[in-house]
């Protein structure tokens, strides 16, 4: 898997981020410091604010991500309007991919996101998700 590494500096501490194409976090976060009394304090929660600051160094990648959800989505929607559901295999390997696809794409819940584009609540989203898991679509 390709990845890209940015370096930030915040106060007294290094943050070396390792992103991956699709996904709005980072993969990894090494921090370190090269100050002693930095460290005997730890990590701050200033500093844990300004990691919510990190942003992917390809945003344009980000906007494929959310296009191939919303793809997904579209067709999972088609399918549930032709009546399919989690009795379909057909329709359970479409909303797993829907669903990986929106949790590449997205900071919030993947789910909460889906149920915005889906005539479902995340609630129903969630119990075919298990009915996925259950028949070994998802791991």
């Amino acid at each position: 898997m390709e990845t890209t590494e940015t370096t930030h500096r915040f106060g007294d501490w290094t943050v070396c981020a390792v992103w991956t194409k699709a996904s709005r976090f980072p993969s990894e976060l090494h921090i370190t410091t090269e100050e002693p009394r930095a460290a005997e304090y730890g990590i701050t929660s200033a500093l844990l604010r300004n990691l919510d600051l990190l942003q992917h160094p390809d945003p344009l990648e980000l906007d494929r991500a959310m296009n191939v959800a919303l793809d997904a989505l579209r067709v999972v929607r088609a399918l549930r309007e032709e009546g399919m559901g989690a009795a379909d295999d057909i329709y359970l390997k479409a909303l797993v991919t829907a669903y990986v696809a929106m949790n590449n794409a997205v900071a919030a819940s993947a789910i909460e996101k889906m149920s915005f584009f889906l005539p479902c609540d995340s609630i129903s989203i969630e119990k075919d998700l298990k009915e996925a898991i259950k028949r070994g679509f998802i791991g």
